[in-house]
Order: structure tokens, then sequence, then C-alpha cells
């Protein structure tokens, strides 16, 4: 199990390292398809709570949008989660068997992966873009390795265990700090002054490791152990991407507000 754990996620960070080198469609694209496949998971998902998630709505509500940010129609991104959200709104006007419950959870499941995943895209489209967008990847990388190795060997109190039982205040700590000196080490490659690289990288791990607990807290509650399992050891599409997307528009939003570093 852990060697194809570790084999996949070697596979898988090449083939990230090289699409991101690439940018553009192919980059575009890469995203485009992830976030529909983190949407159909999502609807597997909600089967297990008892959850009605229209699954053509919420494609349909995506890939309009995800077009929109593409062609880079203006303020887009900033309308990201009213456009979202209208077209459940107005579902429930029309399907008697959509209830407010099934509203709230599908659209706020489309908001959580779509718009969060959106920001991988403006993200890579800022000026210095390729090495922000590697260094956020990286740095969730560090983050997560970071707390594993630090938590499974030092670890002794439990951080949140009634949502994950596994993860240890020492390994967060761990994994804040090793981001935060991997971004001070690398801040000539981001044109960051030291303080704003710490900064950057204590926001990537905080908010990363945010995302892995939200994702967490989701399977918890509807007693699942995976969101799927596309990626062989790692499961499914937001099992994997739960952190990276949490940072993203946080780091995106960061950049924009020193926007003397982007």
């Amino acid at each position: 199990m852990l060697k194809k754990r570790v084999l996949s996620g070697l596979v898988g960070v090449a083939l990230a390292l090289l699409i991101i080198f690439e940018g553009g469609i192919v980059y575009f694209l890469t995203v485009f398809i992830i976030t529909l496949l983190g949407l159909e998971e999502y609807r597997r998902l909600s089967i297990r709570g008892n959850y009605y998630f229209p699954r053509y709505l919420s494609f349909a509500a995506a890939g309009v949008y995800l077009l929109l940010l593409y062609f880079e129609v203006p303020n887009v991104l900033e309308a990201a989660p009213l456009f979202l959200f209208l077209p459940f709104c107005l579902y429930i006007f029309f399907n008697k068997d959509y209830s407010f419950r099934d509203l709230m959870f599908s659209a706020w499941g489309v908001i959580y992966i779509v718009w969060l995943f959106s920001f991988l895209i403006v993200l890579r489209n800022l000026p210095n873009g390729l090495n922000h967008t590697l260094l956020l990847f990286f740095s969730i990388w560090i983050s997560d390795t970071a707390a594993f190795f630090i938590g499974s060997n030092l670890g002794r109190r439990k951080l949140i265990p009634r949502i994950s039982p596994n993860k240890s205040v020492e390994g967060a700590l761990g994994g804040l700090l090793g981001t935060m000196l991997f971004v001070y080490l690398l801040r000539g490659y981001v044109n960051m002054e030291p303080i704003t690289a710490i900064l950057a990288g204590g926001l990537i791990s905080l908010l990363g490791q945010v995302g892995d607990l939200m994702e967490s807290a989701l399977k918890r509650y509807l007693k699942t152990k995976d969101s799927g399992a596309l990626i062989p050891g790692h499961g499914g599409v937001l099992d994997r991407f739960d952190s990276v997307i949490f940072a993203a528009p946080f780091f995106y939003f960061y950049l924009i507000f020193l926007s003397n570093h982007i």
C-alpha cells in the first residue's frame, strides 16, 4: 500500500509540474476536468447523506463559469459565489423533490469546489504566475510532508481528534514552520521580501491544513473514508487537492494586496 502510494504520488507530482509549466489551454483544460471530477465525487458523497445533488445543473454552472473565466470576462471571479448559487435557487422553484436542505448542500459544494479550483487558473495567469503556482504546490507538499514526519515521530497532543484523529499539534506546527522556512529560502524566485515570504509560507500552510480538515469533517459527517478512488493510494480528487484549493484563493489575494510582488 505504501509503495503504491509513493509511486502514484511521484507520478502525480511529475504530471502536475509538466502541466503547470505548460500553462495555457493544457493547464486550463486540466483544471476544468479535475473540477468536474471533483463535482462528481461530491455528488456521490451527497448520496451517502441522502442529499439530492443535480449533476447536470452543477456541471453546466461550472462549465459556463470556468469558460467565462478563461475568456477573462471582467469581474466574473468576484461574482462567482452568486453566479454559482443562483441556478440552484431557481432549480428549487421548479423541482418539487428538491428541498431547501438539498439546496444548501449542493450549492455549498459547487461554490466550495468550483470557485476554489478556479483560483488555480487566475493564479497561473498572473504576470509571475508560473513561479507563484509552483510555489503554492511545492509549499503544500512541503507542509504535508513536514507535518506527517514530525507528527509521526514527535506528535503527542491531538489537534482535533473528532475530525482527524491522526493529526497532532506538533505535526501542524512542523508543517507550518517547515513551509515558512521553505518559502523564505525561495523568496528570490518570487520577488518577495523576507517577512513577506515568511508570511506567505505561513498563510499557505495554515490554510492548506484548514482545507484538509474541512474535507475530513465533510467525510466524517457523511461517514466515508475517501472522497473517491481515482488516485491509487491517495483517494479521490478532493482528497488530493483539498489543501491546495483552500490555500489558493488566500494566496492569490495576498499577492494582489502586495501588488508589487506579482
